[in-house]
C-alpha cells in the first residue's frame, strides 16, 4: 500500500512539473519573444520597429524600468489613426522597448536616430536622456519638432537588459488627419554605432545638396525653355516641357527642403497635402509634349487624362477611402501612354524620336521599378555610404536627368540640323545673285555682334565664377585652419601631424540641459550663437585656434597647426578673457551663463577627418586630460593642469587645490587660474 502512495506521489509531482512546464515556460518564451535583441551595431542601421508596448495617458511612473507592462498593447510606432478615435490615442501617451544586447556591448556608447511628428521625451533605464519639442497640456502649449535624424548618444553602461522609454505627445493629431490627410501621428527609431549615424547624416546631407542642385537646373532648363516660347510662339512644345520641368523641380525642391530645414511637422504635412493635390498632374505636361512633337493632332486620349488628373484631385481633397488604387491606376496609364507614344515614333522613325523616347523610357522604367519594389516588397530602403546606395544615387540622377538631357540632345540636333541645311542655302543663293551675297555679309555681321555679346556675357559669368570662388575660399577659412586650407588647395589632400608643445582648451556650460529645456530653440541657438562668437573672437587674438563644438562644449588649441613658443600663456590669457566676457555678459542679460574651463599641455594629433565632409579634428591623451581638468573645475573657475602651471606659473597667479584622484589617470596636482 505504502507503495501504491509513493508510486502516486512521483506522478503528482511529475503531473505539476508539466503543468508548470506547459504553462510557466510559454509565459517566459513570450515574454522573452517581446525584448528586442541586439547583436551588433557596427555592420547596419537596426530599426527598432517591433515589441513597442503602447499605452494610452500619461503617467511619469511609467518610465521605470521595472514598471509592469506585459498587460499594454503591443503596436507600431508610426501610429496609424485610420479607422481610430481618441479612445486608441488621447493626445498623448507612453511607448516602452525592452532591449537586451549582446555581452559584446556592454560599456559601449550607441547612436539613436529619430523622427517624429509629435513632442516627446526618451527616457533609458528610468533616465530622461532626450527632450525633442515641448510637451504641453494642450495643442497651443505643445511644440512639435522633428530632430531629422540627429543622433541621440545611448550609453549602454554594464548590463544587458534595457527599457527604453518614450513619452509621446501630439494633440492635434485627429484635426491633422481630419484636413490633411495625415494618417500616420507617431515616430519612428533607429540605433547604429555613431560612426554610421554621423555617416547616414552626411549622406543626407550630400543627397539633400544634389536635390537642390537639380533643383536649379530644373528651373534653369524650365525657364529658359518658357522664354523661347514666349519669343516664340507657334512652338508650343517649349511651353509644355517648361511646365514639366517646373512642376518636377517643386518635387526636387520639396525632398531638399523635407530632409534639410522642414522641422516642423505640422508644416510639413501640411505642405506635402497642398502638393499632393497637384501631383495628378505632374506629367501630363510630358504626355502633351510628346503629342506636340510626333503628332499632327493631339489624341482625344488627352481629354481622358486631363478628366482623370481632375477627378484623382477632387477624390485627394474630398479624402476619398480608395484614392490609393485611383491614383495607382491614373499612374500606371499614364506611364504606358508616354511608352506607347515614344515607341510609336521610334517605330515610325520620326526625326529625333529615339533620342527623345530613350530618355523617357529611361524615365519611366527606374521609376516604374520603384513602384514595384515598394509594392511587392511592403518599401524600399538604400542604405547610404554602401554601393548598392551609391549605385541607387547615381541611377535616380540618370533617371532625373534623362528627359532634361535627351530634350536638349534633341534640340542641339534640330539646330545642328538647321545650320546644315542653312549653309546650304546659303551656297545657293551666292550662286543666284550678287545681292544674296551682300545680304550674307550682313547676316555674318550680326553673327559676329552675337559674337562678341557672347565673348562679354563669358566674362561677366567668369567674374561671377570667380566671386564663388572667392565666398568658397573663405567658407572653407570659416571651417578649417588656413594652413590646413592651403594644403588641400597646393596638394589636395593633407597629412595628419603631430604637434609636441600644444595646451588645449575645454569647456561646458553649467546646468546647461536645464536652461535649455525653459528656452524656446530659436532663443536657445541664438545665445549659444552670441557666446561661441565671442569665445571665436576671442580665440583668434590670441593666436588661438577653435576646433569644435559639441552642444555647450567648446575645444580650441594653441600651438597647431601654426606653432607657438607661448602657446600656454596665450590660452592663459584667452581663458581669462573669455571668463570676464561672460561675467559682463550676465550682468546685462536675463539668462546668466557659467562654465567650467579646463587648461592642459601636452602632445596632439591633427588631422582632417572624412571624404565627403571635411572635419578638422585633434586626438590624443592631452585631449582626454583636458577633459578631465574641466569636469573637475569649478562653475566661474579655470582649472589648470600642473604640467601647464609649470608653463607659465612666474606669468600668472594661480591658488593651488588638493591632490584629487582622476578617473583614469590617478592622482594629479591641479591649480585655479586667478585673475
Amino acid at each position: 500500500m505504502k507503495k501504491h502512495q509513493l508510486k502516486f506521489k512521483q506522478q503528482k509531482h511529475c503531473i505539476t512539473f508539466l503543468f508548470l512546464f506547459i504553462t510557466v515556460l510559454p509565459i517566459c518564451r513570450s515574454q522573452d519573444e517581446n525584448v528586442f535583441r541586439i547583436t551588433n551595431l557596427t555592420d547596419t542601421l537596426i530599426e527598432l520597429d517591433k515589441y513597442w508596448k503602447y499605452h494610452p495617458g500619461d503617467d511619469t511612473a511609467w518610465a521605470a524600468p521595472g514598471f509592469p507592462d506585459q498587460g499594454w498593447d503591443t503596436i507600431s510606432t508610426d501610429l496609424d489613426l485610420l479607422g481610430k478615435d481618441t479612445r486608441f490615442f488621447p493626445g498623448i501617451a507612453w511607448f516602452r522597448l525592452h532591449i537586451q544586447i549582446d555581452s559584446s556591448l556592454l560599456n559601449t556608447i550607441a547612436a539613436v536616430s529619430f523622427t517624429q511628428r509629435g513632442a516627446s521625451q526618451i527616457f533609458h533605464n528610468g533616465k530622461l536622456i532626450e527632450e525633442i519639442g515641448s510637451i504641453g497640456t494642450d495643442s497651443t502649449v505643445e511644440r512639435k519638432r522633428s530632430p531629422k535624424d540627429i543622433p541621440i548618444l545611448l550609453e549602454f553602461g554594464d548590463t544587458t537588459r534595457h527599457v527604453v522609454a518614450i513619452r509621446y505627445s501630439n494633440k492635434n493629431a485627429f484635426r491633422m488627419k481630419e484636413r490633411f490627410n495625415a494618417s500616420r501621428a507617431g515616430f519612428s527609431m533607429y540605433i547604429s554605432d555613431y560612426d554610421k549615424a554621423i555617416n547616414m547624416l552626411s549622406n543626407q546631407v550630400v543627397t539633400s545638396k544634389v536635390f537642390l542642385a537639380l533643383f536649379f537646373i530644373f528651373v534653369v532648363l524650365g525657364s529658359l525653355h518658357f522664354l523661347l516660347y514666349i519669343f516664340f510662339r507657334e512652338n508650343k512644345a517649349n511651353l509644355f516641357y517648361s511646365i514639366f520641368v517646373l512642376s518636377f523641380s517643386v518635387l526636387l525642391f520639396w525632398s531638399y527642403a523635407s530632409n534639410s530645414f522642414l522641422y516642423y511637422p505640422d508644416f510639413t504635412s501640411k505642405l506635402m497635402y497642398y502638393i499632393s493635390l497637384l501631383f495628378p498632374w505632374l506629367l501630363v505636361p510630358l504626355v502633351k509634349l510628346l503629342y506636340l512633337l510626333f503628332f499632327e493632332k493631339t489624341p482625344r486620349f488627352f481629354l481622358v487624362m486631363i478628366a482623370l488628373a481632375t477627378i484623382s484631385s477632387i477624390l485627394y481633397l474630398l479624402k476619398a477611402s480608395f484614392l490609393t488604387p485611383i491614383l495607382a491606376g491614373y499612374t500606371i496609364i499614364i506611364f504606358f501612354e508616354v511608352l506607347r507614344v515614344s515607341g510609336l515614333a521610334i517605330k515610325r522613325k520620326k526625326s529625333g524620336s529615339w533620342i527623345i523616347g530613350t530618355g523617357v523610357i529611361i524615365f519611366i522604367i527606374f521609376f516604374l521599378i520603384i513602384a514595384f519594389l515598394i509594392l511587392f516588397k511592403g518599401g524600399l530602403t538604400i542604405e547610404g555610404g554602401t554601393i548598392w546606395g551609391f549605385i541607387f544615387l547615381i541611377s535616380m540622377l540618370i533617371a532625373i536627368l534623362s528627359i532634361p538631357v535627351s530634350m536638349s540632345v534633341y534640340l542641339a540636333r534640330d539646330f545642328a540640323r538647321t545650320n546644315k541645311n542653312l549653309k546650304l542655302q546659303l551656297e545657293n543663293v551666292k550662286m543666284l545673285s550678287a545681292k544674296t551675297i551682300e545680304q550674307e555679309k550682313e547676316k555674318q555681321k550680326i553673327l559676329s555682334g552675337q559674337k562678341e555679346k557672347l565673348e562679354v556675357l563669358v566674362k561677366e559669368r567668369t567674374h561671377e565664377l570667380e566671386k564663388e570662388k572667392e565666398k568658397t575660399e573663405e567658407l572653407l577659412l570659416n571651417t578649417l585652419p588656413l594652413k590646413v586650407v592651403n594644403d588641400l588647395k597646393e596638394n589636395g589632400r593633407t597629412e595628419p601631424e603631430s604637434f609636441e608643445n600644444v595646451t588645449v582648451y575645454f569647456s561646458d556650460i553649467v546646468g546647461f540641459t536645464n536652461i535649455s529645456t525653459s528656452l524656446e530653440p530659436a532663443i536657445l541657438i541664438g545665445e549659444l550663437n552670441e557666446i561661441f562668437t565671442a569665445f571665436d573672437d576671442i580665440m583668434e587674438r590670441n593666436k588661438c585656434e577653435r576646433i569644435k563644438t559639441i552642444g555647450d562644449a567648446y575645444l580650441a588649441v594653441c600651438g597647431m597647426p601654426d606653432k607657438h613658443e607661448a602657446h600656454a600663456s596665450l590660452m592663459a590669457q584667452a581663458a581669462l578673457e573669455i571668463r570676464e566676457y561672460l561675467k559682463e555678459r550676465n550682468r546685462n542679460s536675463e539668462i546668466n551663463w557659467k562654465i567650467r574651463i579646463g587648461l592642459h599641455s601636452g602632445k596632439v594629433v591633427g588631422g582632417i577627418v572624412g571624404v565627403r565632409k571635411y572635419i578638422y579634428d585633434v586626438f590624443g591623451d592631452t585631449i582626454n586630460t583636458t577633459s578631465r581638468m574641466e569636469s573637475n573645475s569649478e562653475p566661474m573657475r579655470i582649472n589648470v593642469s600642473e604640467t601647464t602651471w609649470r608653463l607659465i606659473s612666474e606669468q600668472f597667479s594661480f591658488t593651488p587645490r588638493e591632490p584629487m584622484e582622476i578617473k583614469g589617470k590617478g592622482m594629479m596636482k591641479m591649480y585655479f587660474l586667478d585673475e
